[in-house]
């Protein structure tokens, strides 16, 4: 795996933080900065924790699964991939209401950042089974969600125009090609 398609599947795994921090970013939030880095920082961390996780447990069973690494790496990528198409449904989203003021609490974080990372477990599994540095990756994986984190929060009001539900959607076709890259190629 070079490190321009780990960047590109950083940017694909990245894309469920980005769309609840934009949502998040169009409603009223108290305490906005601190919220916004708070967020991104959570997200992030967990993108990056979770492929570690991810490429470790998959070498305590590595030996069982070694003949067919490339079938099982490609077919996960998919798995996320479709996972995703049909998440991005409009009505699976919700927005806040117009004059509602949010606290974003750690709570909060810390359940937003794991849902938002489960996809980066099994991405650290197809990883690992196609040899790519799990570290960097992770790493990457980590730095760019927050990054698109904070971008998507502050975005918000600008972004209107482009339905994140189109955005995810478009991630979750990426990944069955990138998957049906590590089948067939």
């Amino acid at each position: 795996m070079t490190i321009y398609e780990i960047i590109f599947l950083a940017v694909i795994l990245a894309t469920d933080a980005f769309i609840v921090s934009f949502s998040y970013g169009l409603c009223n939030i108290k305490n906005v900065k601190k919220s916004a880095i708070l967020l991104a920082a959570g997200t992030g961390f967990f993108q990056f924790l979770m492929p570690v996780v991810g490429a470790f447990l998959t070498t305590l069973i590595f030996g069982l699964i070694q003949t067919y690494a490339k079938y099982l790496a490609g077919t996960i990528f998919i798995i996320i991939g479709i996972k995703m198409l049909f998440e991005s449904e409009p009505d699976n989203e919700q927005y806040c209401k117009k004059d509602e003021i949010i606290e974003i609490s750690l709570k909060t974080v810390f359940l937003i950042s794991i849902a938002t990372s489960i996809d980066a477990l099994a991405a650290g599994s197809s990883l690992y089974l196609m040899k790519a540095p799990v570290l960097l990756a992770s790493a990457l994986i980590g730095i760019i969600t927050f990054i698109l984190s904070l971008t998507g929060f502050f975005g918000g009001k600008f972004l209107k125009k482009i339905a994140p539900n189109i955005i995810c959607k478009s991630a979750g076709a990426i990944l069955i090609l990138l998957g049906l890259k590590s089948i067939f190629l």
